[in-house]
């Protein structure tokens, strides 16, 4: 039995969810992030081919909504629209043959994007008395008399809060296998979704009222010798941005700037330093705010255990963590990590944590920290973060 995906009831439980973890297999941005022990070279290793739209996508089987009844017009007793003339299952193995995403689960709970499918047809007259005829006088009527109209409707949800919905409408012939009648509204809904951008973390972003970076994120096209390579959004608002710099002569020399809100109540402090400006910004953290820095180092720190054990080297604080103050716009916390072998040069990483407005900014080297302070040092004194987003409100107002 195909299970029915309710719409009621999910908005206060997608909101308490949505700052879970992104799962296993979601899409990533192009810019991932950089290990917190970075490999040689690996900018250099080939991408692997993937399918058009790189995410794993649920399907559900769902109750006709108003909407799509009103479209199938369902308002005479002898027109009754019958549901799920489409099966789901007939849906979901047209999915699974287009091949369009990473990965189709049918009722699956662990994906972030939702497919949500509701199909009904409108049993006319016309479809009455086909029925009715025999088969030998059917062979002889016209083509029409065997055509049924459908309307499909296509809810996608991200993390059980609906993004986009459309109704499509198709004519197809009732001796159509159910599949044949899945691929005309799957069709136009893939078309719709491509051409919009639906699972783009930009009409995300917008879709949720999240923060929009491309628009009121500002950060310096270069730091010392390096350059900005590229700023793109996590397909996940609670990640928010990545900016990568590169050296011209040094390609394992990377500098990453991720810039994502905090998922926290704020306190008071960071309420009132909305300032970005040396003359009047308030600088001093408060305890909260200095634990909450902390965690991130902490867990990097944790990751940084990890990748050593499983490559066989010895992890050390170069320094450990400690105050790092960019005087007149932000006091922060820095952790440099060195990882050795008995075979291999030392690698180096540097991590630095802030927090501006509502955001935390990390930065990110692969390198040691008396050759990233200044990079530090430039690039807090010149980025700009976008204000607390809507998004952010409605989530901060449900925690404790």
């Amino acid at each position: 039995m195909f299970p029915i995906f309710s719409r009621s009831g999910w908005l206060l439980l997608a909101l308490a969810s949505l700052c879970a973890p992104a799962v296993h297999g979601q899409q990533q941005a192009v810019l991932s992030e950089l290990p917190v022990l970075p490999e040689p070279s690996s900018l250099s290793a080939p991408a692997p081919e993937v399918p058009a739209i790189a995410i794993s996508l649920a399907v559900f089987s769902t109750y006709p909504s108003e909407t799509l009844l009103d479209a199938c017009g369902d308002t005479e007793p002898n027109q009754a629209c019958i549901e799920d003339t489409i099966t789901p299952e007939a849906f979901i193995s047209t999915l699974i043959a287009k091949s369009w995403f990473t990965e189709i689960k049918p009722f699956g709970n662990d994906s972030d994007y939702e497919l949500l499918i509701a199909n009904v047809a409108k049993q006319d007259e016309t479809s009455t008395m086909s029925r009715a005829l025999s088969e030998a006088l059917l062979e002889e009527l016209d083509e029409e008399l065997n055509e049924e109209k459908h309307f499909t409707e296509l809810t996608l949800q991200w993390r059980g809060i609906e993004i986009d919905s459309l109704v499509i409408s198709s004519q197809v012939n009732s001796n159509e296998t159910a599949t044949n009648k899945a691929i005309e509204p799957l069709l136009s809904w893939y078309k719709h979704a491509t051409e919009n951008g639906l699972l783009t973390p930009s009409f995300l972003y917008h879709a949720l009222n999240a923060s929009d970076y491309g628009n009121h994120l500002s950060v310096p096209e270069s730091l010392g010798d390096f350059t900005r390579l590229d700023t793109q959004l996590y397909p996940d608002p609670f990640k928010g941005s990545i900016t990568r710099y590169t050296h011209p002569f040094f390609e394992d020399a990377l500098v990453d700037v991720t810039v994502y809100p905090i998922l926290a109540k704020l306190d008071t402090n960071t309420l009132s330093n909305q300032s970005e400006t040396a003359s009047t910004a308030n600088t001093e953290n408060s305890a909260r705010t200095d634990a909450l820095l902390h965690q991130q180092l902490d867990e990097d720190w944790n990751k940084a255990d990890h990748v050593a054990h499983a490559r066989n080297l010895t992890l050390s604080q170069a320094r450990p963590i400690s105050p790092f103050n960019v005087v007149g716009f932000a006091n922060g916390w820095r952790l440099a990590l060195k990882a050795e072998s008995a075979v291999d040069d030392p690698i180096f990483a540097t991590t630095y944590v802030f927090t501006r407005k509502d955001k935390i900014v990390k930065v990110a080297t692969t390198f040691p920290s008396d050759f990233s302070d200044n990079l530090a040092h430039e690039l807090i004194a010149h980025i700009t973060v976008p204000e607390e987003s809507m998004l952010m409100q409605q989530v901060r107002a449900m925690l404790k």
